[in-house]
């Protein structure tokens, strides 16, 4: 089980070995995601060098004819 403990001023979680192990956890920089069950903690998805998306505008615009 996973505790919440005092570090200085905040409040990390400690996660056993084991289950860092599970989940493919070590060395890793994670994501948060929070629920409204909770908190969903993901290894972070870093895009391959050279596959970054440069235009967050990714919508595509159809127009349709009636006059076809």
């Amino acid at each position: 089980m996973a505790k919440i403990i005092q570090i200085g001023n905040s409040q990390g979680i400690r996660i056993p070995k084991p289950i860092i192990a599970l989940a493919n956890l070590q060395n890793q920089e994670l994501d948060f995601v929070v629920m409204d069950s909770g908190l969903l903690i993901t290894p972070q998805k870093k895009v391959r060098i050279g596959w970054e998306i440069h235009d967050t505008n990714l919508t595509a615009e159809w127009e349709w004819s009636m006059n076809q």
